[in-house]
Parts: C-alpha cells; structure tokens; sequence
C-alpha cells in the first residue's frame, strides 16, 4: 500500500507528463481552413491579408501616407463600328495618388484574341503608366466585349478591370427565313428579301436558286439607298431588294431553301448565303357545314340499319371556272354522294345519303374509315377530301 507522501508526489508528475503530451500534439497539428485545396491555399491567404490590411485602413490603423492609391479615369472604351479582320488598340492611363509606390501586374485577359501589354509595373507616387488592349476582330460580325485584369498592391482597390467594345461590320447581312405568299393553286408565290453590306460599296447578286427541284423561281433584283427607312439604324454602305415568284400547283404547306451568291465590288470571293423559305396554299375546294371538323371530318354517328339519312355539305370551288366539278371517290362504297352547282357560280352543294336497303356498315375505326373526295377529274391536284366516321347497325327487337 502507497503512502500518502507517495500519492502526493505522483499526482503532480502525472499532470506534467500530460501537459507535456498534450503541447507535442499541438505542435505537429496543423489546421486548413474548410472547403480550401491545398493548391489554393496561398491565394486563401492572401485575401486574408488583403482583408485584414483594408479593415486596418478602414479603422484608421494604417496611415494614409503609407498607402499607394490606383487612379483610373477611364475603364472602358467603345471602338464603335469597326471593320472585321483588324486589330484595334486602346491605350488606358493608371495613376498613383498615394504616397507608397503602387504595383502593378496583368492577370489575364478574357480571350486569347486579347492581348494587355502594361508599360510600367512599379509607379512612385504621383508617375502614371499605360495599358494597351489589342484585340484581333476576326470575320464574325457581332456585338463584342473584352477585359483585362490589372492587379494592384492599393489595399482598397487590389483589381482593376479594363474593358472594350464596340460591333463587327458585317461583310453581308441576308434574312434567315421568309415567308412566300400563294392563295390559290396555280398562283405564283411571292415574296422579298433585303440584303446589305456595312463593308462594301457595292455588291451583284449573282444567282438565287431553290432546291425544289419540281419548282421554277424567278427573281429581280432592285438596289436601295443607305438612307432607305428600311435601313434605319442598319448602318449599311450599300444594300439590295430581291424579288421572288415561284409557281405553286400543289395545295398545302410548302418549304425550301434559297441559295444566294453574292460578288462583292472590292474583288474579294463571292459569298453564299441560305435562306429558307415557307409558305402555305389553300385548296381549291373547301367544305362548309356546322356538322364538320377540322381534323376528323364528319361524324355521323351509330345509324339503324333500314333507315334512310341524309347530311348536306356547302363546297366551295376556288379558281375554278371552267372546271367540272364531281366527287372523284367516296367510301364506303354504301355511301351515295352527289354533287350539283348552286345559282352562284363556283358554289356547289354536296349531298350524302345512305338509304334504307343499306347494309351493316363500320367504318369508325382507326384503320378503317370513310371519306369522300371532290375534284375536277381531268385535273387530280385539283381536288379535296375530307374524313367520314360512323357506323350501320341492326339492332335486334
């Protein structure tokens, strides 16, 4: 058994031989900040720094005569409208206002078709420096917008972005889509595109073809003046109207694409420009009545065998004087359709009618339906059709 004497001393040698452990750990433990990769961690530090260095000038720890103070003027510039395939330079004036020497460093631009070229990097109080930005356009006309960043050693304004702008003239400007109008088959669609230039003086129209190749297209072409109303704001030196016409002889929707060759008057290459077009052709004949849809035609509905029903249809002939006009097909064969003109020229009235000896019939099932066709039958593009759905029935006593 221990004496107290003996209890007495342990305890204390045990608390040293802690604490002497406990320091050991805490010198080999380092601690990271959160979230920080360690390839990172320098520009961490860093902005804690910059951090901590503004809060003390902010306070009013750090005179102000120790300080170096950036001064930018002029941080952006706009080159306005400007010729594609050019290099464009702008000169910017950085100044020190403080009584420290300020540092200067170009961090990088926004695109490598930007180039920073900084004159000095260490201004004493009061010197000034410039900042070149060069900036190839290349051939894209467009609206564009480059920086450069410029690092500082000024506490309160440690980055400094320059930037400049201004629009690409465009070689050739030429509609992406128009719209061709035709009302009736056998009309002559037309419509009218503009091209211009805000490079060159003055440009020919080569060609304008189509790839239909069933369609034949007609073009003109008409100059305008830069000062047209059309051309407001377009900042164009010479510009064109194209005319075109092209047959139609099918009803319906209609697509396609032009192909444009332009000769500029510099002498450059010839430039091709795709336009697509659409249009629309309304049938010949249209089919008037309350009892029709637009997509599912008519519906008559389950009908009792061994009774006779009849359903009228206003039809409407479009450019068709002269033509005869008679139901080209109907089905079911069951179904009786005739046709005959009205007092108004290109006026008819349809009549359908399934009598009584008429035998069980269906033809409201997705595979099998009816319809009935009108038309001229010397001519099958000239004609329409719409969609018959229902069914005979016997309906036992």
């Amino acid at each position: 058994m221990r004496s107290p004497l003996t209890k007495f001393i342990a305890l204390p040698i045990t608390a040293i031989l802690l604490i002497s452990v406990a320091g050991a750990f805490s010198l080999t433990v380092e601690y990271k900040p959160y979230g920080v990769p360690d390839h990172r961690r320098e520009e961490y530090d860093e902005k804690l720094s910059l951090i901590a260095q503004q809060q003390k000038v902010l306070h009013g720890e750090v005179p102000t005569d120790e300080l170096p103070i950036a001064i930018v003027k002029e941080k952006s510039y706009d080159f306005g409208m400007i010729d594609p395939h050019v290099t464009a330079s702008h000169t910017f004036t950085i100044g020190n206002e403080g009584k420290a020497p300020l540092s200067l460093k170009v961090a990088g631009t926004s695109c490598k078709c930007t180039v920073g070229k900084l004159e000095h990097q260490l201004l004493m109080p009061g010197a000034t420096t410039t900042v070149t930005m060069e900036w190839n356009t290349g051939y894209q006309a467009e609206r564009y917008e480059q920086t450069a960043k410029i690092i500082t050693s000024d506490p309160l304004q440690k980055e400094i972005e320059l930037k400049v702008e201004g629009i690409v003239r465009a070689q050739l400007v030429a509609p992406e889509s128009v719209a061709l109008v035709a009302q009736h088959v056998g009309d002559v669609a037309t419509g009218d595109i503009v091209l211009f230039s805000q490079l060159w003086n003055d440009f020919t129209i080569m060609s304008v073809t189509t790839d239909e190749s069933d369609t034949t297209l007609n073009w003109e072409v008409t100059p305008i003046e830069n000062d047209d109303i059309e051309l407001a704001d377009k900042q164009s030196r010479s510009a064109a109207r194209v005319a075109l016409s092209m047959p139609r002889h099918r009803p319906g929707q209609f697509q396609g694409t032009l192909t444009a060759v332009i000769r500029p008057g510099d002498g450059s290459p010839d430039v091709t420009r795709e336009i697509e077009y659409t249009g629309k052709v309304r049938p010949p004949i249209s089919f008037i009545s309350p009892l029709l849809h637009m997509h599912d035609g008519l519906h008559i509905g389950s009908l009792t065998a061994g009774e006779e029903s009849t359903w009228h249809i206003f039809v409407r002939v479009r450019g068709g004087v002269g033509r005869n006009i008679e139901v080209l097909d109907v089905e079911p064969k069951v179904l009786d359709a005739t046709i005959e003109p009205t007092s108004r020229e290109g006026d008819y009235r349809l009549t359908l009618k399934i009598g009584k000896d008429c035998p069980m019939t269906i033809f409201n099932l997705d595979h099998q339906r009816g319809y009935v066709q009108v038309g001229d039958p010397a001519d099958k593009q000239f004609s329409n059709w719409f969609p018959v759905v229902g069914a005979v029935v016997e309906i036992d006593d």
